[in-house]
């Protein structure tokens, strides 16, 4: 199945390498910024811009699209888009992460990286992308969106709200119960209590730096 990554940055090669290894047929790069425009990444062409998806199955074939951009709101705003347009958005789920019994998986747009394990009765909605060596606890939800980033570790019994955004190292500590839709937690941070809507928390317990203004409507 010919597909296309949106994205041509430094994460999306690495998505890349992983999606090739796996047998998927990458076929090109969409990318908004003017410094990619008519390069090639890792042999892989970029064709142009976001403009072009709604002309990407009449002019090469293209049938799915992969978009690992770690920003949680540009992310799922594609992936809606493409959906849209009719395209399939898979899942990559790489071949060394440990998924245990009763885990709920949705089947479009969920990326997980390798040497992380889902513990039971884990629940994961569309377009959650999960980086390297990540443990998720039982019992716990990730709502559209949700990125964890390397090495975390995410306790039982949590809810992440749409958009949250787990920082490299964090720690989120069993009997917390949510973390707040567009939240933000720090590297290294250790979560000891629930985070509002839209807080950038970090330290050690983490606390609330500030609450972010909402400068992303239309996306």
């Amino acid at each position: 199945m010919k597909s296309v990554i949106i994205g041509a940055g430094t994460y999306s090669e690495v998505y890349l390498a992983f999606l090739q290894d796996a047998g998927v047929d990458i076929a090109g790069f969409l990318d908004d910024d003017e410094k990619y425009s008519g390069k090639d990444v890792q042999g892989v062409p970029v064709w142009g811009t976001t403009a072009m998806l709604p002309k990407l199955r009449d002019l090469y074939g293209v049938e799915a699209v992969y978009c690992p951009i770690g920003s949680n709101k540009t992310r799922v705003h594609f992936l809606e888009m493409a959906r849209n347009f009719g395209y399939k958005t898979p899942n990559f789920i790489h071949n060394t992460v440990i998924i245990a019994p009763g885990v709920t998986i949705a089947d479009e747009g969920v990326y997980i990286l390798q040497a992380t394990q889902v513990m039971p009765f884990v629940t994961i909605e569309k377009d959650v992308m999960i980086s390297a060596g990540s443990n998720i606890i039982h019992h716990c939800h990730l709502s559209q969106g949700t990125f964890i980033s390397n090495g975390v570790n995410f306790g039982a019994f949590v809810k992440a709200e749409k958009f949250a955004y787990i920082g490299m190292g964090a720690t989120v500590m069993t009997g917390v119960k949510v973390i707040g839709e567009d939240a933000l937690i720090g590297a290294g941070a250790v979560v000891v209590k629930d985070v509002p809507a839209s807080a950038i928390m970090a330290g050690v317990p983490a606390k609330v730096l500030r609450i972010k203004e909402n400068l992303f409507n239309s996306i």
